[in-house]
C-alpha cells in the first residue's frame, strides 16, 4: 500500500472541513454548540416534576411515620410482681390508653400464658374465652381500662415465665389495623412447698438408720399432685418407709392433695452397707407434677450422716464387676466375696449368707452350681464357721475370698424370672468383749437375664421334603452354574426383641439371584456392598421362630477344583432385648456347599472338573 504524502492529507482534510469560502476553522479551540430549546424545557420539566414526587412521598411517610407509627395512640402497660411463689395465686394487671389525638375505632386483646400457668380469675371476663380474648371496641381520646388476670404458676424453681398480651386497634383516622404486645415477665423464685430432712448424726453399718422427711404446703390454697422423691446415698439400703412409696422399689411417693398448711411427714428406715464410710448425704425434694406426669421441682432438703467405719469389710463382686448388669442364658454368675478384719477387736461368730431373689422361679441351674464350700437351703448359700474355721475368732487384719460358681439355664420359659438379685450379708455376735450381735449388707447386685434369643443357618439343594430347590450340577462343575438355597432361621421364647438384624457379605464370585422370601420382616440385598439383611423390627415371644430364605448362583473355575465351595462368610445377627435393654448378639461361621444338613446332598459339595 502506497504512503500518502502529506499534501494529499492536507488536500483531504480541507475538503472535509473548509468552510464555504475555503476558510479552514481553528481547530485548536472547541466551541459548544447549543442544544434545541425544546429539548431544554422538556430536561427542565423532567427535574421539577422529579423533585415535586420525591417530596410528595418524603411528606408523606414523614406524616405517616411521626403521625401514626412512631407516634401511636395506644399506650400500654403491665403490672405485675417482680417475683412469685410457685403454686401462689398473684394478679397481673394489663393497662392500655388513647393517647392520641383521635378515637380508636376498633380495640381488640388476646391474651396467651405459658402451660405452666393455671388462670384463676379474669376480670373481665374475655369476649372468646376459649381464646382467651377481648374485644373491647371504641376507645375514645384520653379514655383507658384495664384486664386483671388471676392465676398460678406451677413450673420449676427457680424459673423465669412470660405473660404477654397481643393489642390489635384501628385508628379512626386510618383505614390499617395496627398491633402492640404487652409482656410481663416473671420471676418464680420460691415455692409454697417446704421440705425437710432429719436423721441420724452417727451410724454404724449394719445398724438401722431413720430419716423423716416433712413436707408442708405453706401456701393459702390446696395444692394437687405433689411429687415427694427420697434420694439415698449410695451404699444406703432402704428396709422400710411409712406410708409405703407410691411403687414398689421406688423411693418416691404422689401425694394426691395438700390442705393449706398441712404437713406430710414420711418415714424412711434402713442400713448402711460394709462399704460405707465417712459423711453421707441423706437427700428428698418436692415438685408439682402436671397432667402428663412431668416433673416440676421445687425444694430440697439434705441431712448428713457420719458413717463409722465397722471392723469388717467386706464387697460383693459378680462377673467382675460389684455394679447391675446382664447376663446371656446359659452363662454362669462367677461370684466373689471378699472380706477383711480392719478394726483392732477379734470378731466371734461371723457368717455369710449369699441370697439370690427374683419374680419368680430363678433361671439359675443349682444342681450343677459350685458353693465354694458353703451350705444351700432354698436359694440362700450361707458360709459360717464350719465353712471357714476363721470365722469363729475373725482377728485383726485377717482377710480371705470366697469364690462360687451358679450356671443359668439356657433354656428359658415366661414363667423365670428376667432378673436375679443377689444380696450378700453378714452377721456376727461379738465384737472384743463386747456383745453386738448384728447383720451388716452390701449393696446387692442385680443381673437381667436376656431373653434366649437363637439363629442358625445353613445352605441346602433338597428340602426338607426331599424336593429340590437348587438347580444345576451336583457336585458343583467347573463352567457350569449351580444354585443353592440359603435357610436363615431365628427363634425367641422370652423376652420381647427389637430391632433384629442378620447380615452377611456373599463372596465375589456368588451371584445374588433376587429369589428370596421371609416369614416376618424384609430381606435386602445391596449390590454395592454385596450384603444380605435380613431386619425385624419386632419379635415377640409370641412369634418363637421365623425364617427367611434366599438363593445364590455359582459357577466354578479351575482354580476351585477339589475345594468346597464358599456360598457366605461370616453372618452376624443381633438385636435388642426390649426388657434388659441390652443387645443380645449370635454369630454363624461361613456357609459352602458342604451341606451337611442336606441328606441327599451331603458328600456331593466338591467342585469337580
Amino acid at each position: 500500500m502506497k504512503r500518502k504524502t502529506d499534501d494529499e492529507i492536507k488536500a483531504e482534510l480541507r475538503a472535509i472541513y473548509a468552510d464555504k469560502e475555503g476558510e479552514m476553522p481553528d481547530l485548536t479551540k472547541l466551541e459548544r454548540r447549543g442544544g434545541s430549546r425544546i429539548t431544554r424545557i422538556l430536561v427542565r420539566s423532567i427535574v421539577v416534576l422529579f423533585v415535586l414526587s420525591a417530596a410528595a412521598w418524603g411528606g408523606f411517610l414523614v406524616w405517616s411515620q411521626s403521625g401514626i407509627l412512631q407516634g401511636r395512640p395506644l399506650n400500654t402497660s403491665v403490672e405485675t410482681p417482680e417475683t412469685v411463689r410457685s403454686g401462689e395465686e398473684t394478679f397481673y394487671t394489663f393497662r392500655y390508653e388513647n393517647a392520641g389525638t383521635a378515637p380508636i375505632a376498633a380495640l381488640g386483646m388476646k391474651l396467651t400464658v405459658p402451660p405452666e400457668f393455671s388462670i384463676t380469675s379474669l376480670n373481665p371476663p374475655p369476649t372468646d374465652p376459649e381464646a382467651n380474648g377481648w374485644t373491647i371496641g371504641s376507645l375514645s381520646r384520653a379514655s383507658d381500662g384495664a384486664i386483671t388476670v388471676g392465676g398460678v404458676f406451677r413450673s420449676e424453681v427457680p424459673s423465669e415465665q412470660t405473660i404477654q398480651a397481643l393489642y390489635t386497634y384501628k385508628p379512626a383516622n386510618f383505614s390499617s389495623d395496627f398491633q402492640d404486645i404487652a409482656t410481663a415477665k416473671v420471676k418464680v423464685d420460691a415455692s409454697v412447698l417446704q421440705i425437710s430432712v432429719n436423721g441420724p448424726e452417727k451410724a454404724l453399718p449394719g445398724d438401722e438408720a431413720t430419716y423423716v422427711v416433712n413436707v408442708q404446703n405453706s401456701g393459702l390454697r390446696d395444692q394437687e399432685n405433689v411429687l415427694v422423691e427420697a434420694m439415698a446415698p449410695e451404699g444406703f439400703a432402704m428396709t422400710s418407709a411409712d406410708p409405703a412409696t407410691s411403687e414398689p422399689g421406688s423411693h418416691a411417693w404422689k401425694i394426691a392433695k395438700l390442705t393449706p398448711g398441712e404437713l406430710k411427714a414420711i418415714t424412711v428406715k434402713g442400713t448402711y452397707t460394709s462399704s460405707v464410710s465417712g459423711e453421707q448425704t441423706f437427700g428428698a425434694r418436692a415438685a408439682f407434677l402436671n397432667s402428663d406426669n412431668v416433673e416440676f421441682t421445687q425444694t430440697s432438703a439434705q441431712a448428713t450422716t457420719d458413717v463409722l467405719g465397722g471392723a469388717i469389710a467386706f464387697h460383693l463382686v459378680v462377673n467382675g464387676s460389684p455394679s447391675d448388669q446382664t447376663v446371656d442364658p446359659g452363662k454362669p454368675l462367677r461370684v466373689s466375696v471378699d472380706y477383711a478384719n480392719n478394726g483392732n477387736e477379734t470378731v466371734q461368730g461371723l457368717s455369710f449368707s449369699l441370697a439370690l431373689t427374683g419374680t419368680g422361679t430363678l433361671p439359675v441351674d443349682w444342681p450343677t452350681a459350685d458353693l465354694g464350700g458353703g451350705t444351700r437351703s432354698g436359694n440362700t448359700v450361707t458360709w459360717d464357721k464350719t465353712a471357714v474355721t476363721a470365722f469363729d475368732q475373725f482377728t485383726p487384719s485377717t482377710s480371705g475370698t470366697i469364690d462360687l460358681m451358679v450356671p443359668t439355664l439356657s433354656t428359658l420359659s415366661a414363667s423365670l424370672s428376667s432378673t436375679v438379685v443377689l444380696t450378700l450379708t453378714a452377721s456376727l455376735d461379738q465384737i472384743g468383749s463386747v456383745a453386738s450381735p448384728r447383720s451388716i449388707g452390701a449393696s446387692p447386685v442385680t443381673v437381667g437375664v436376656n431373653s434366649d434369643f437363637r439363629s442358625s443357618a445353613h445352605a441346602e439343594y433338597y428340602d426338607e421334603n426331599d424336593v429340590p430347590v437348587g438347580t444345576g450340577p451336583l457336585p458343583p462343575q467347573v463352567g457350569k452354574t449351580t444354585t443353592y438355597r440359603l435357610v436363615w432361621r431365628v427363634a425367641n421364647s422370652f423376652h420381647p426383641l427389637s430391632g433384629m438384624r442378620m447380615t452377611t457379605n456373599l463372596p465375589p464370585k456368588v451371584a445374588w439371584t433376587a429369589n428370596a422370601h421371609a416369614d416376618v420382616g424384609t430381606i435386602t440385598f445391596d449390590e454395592t456392598t454385596r450384603i444380605v439383611t435380613w431386619h425385624i423390627d419386632a419379635v415377640p415371644t409370641a412369634l418363637p421362630g421365623a425364617e427367611a430364605t434366599f438363593d445364590v448362583a455359582v459357577t466354578p473355575d479351575a482354580a476351585d477344583v477339589g475345594s468346597f465351595y464358599k456360598l457366605t462368610n461370616a453372618i452376624a445377627v443381633e438385636a435388642t432385648d426390649t426388657v434388659t435393654k441390652d443387645q443380645v448378639q449370635n454369630g454363624i461361621d461361613i456357609l459352602t456347599t458342604e451341606l451337611p444338613e442336606d441328606t441327599l446332598a451331603e458328600g456331593k459339595g466338591i467342585v469337580v472338573k
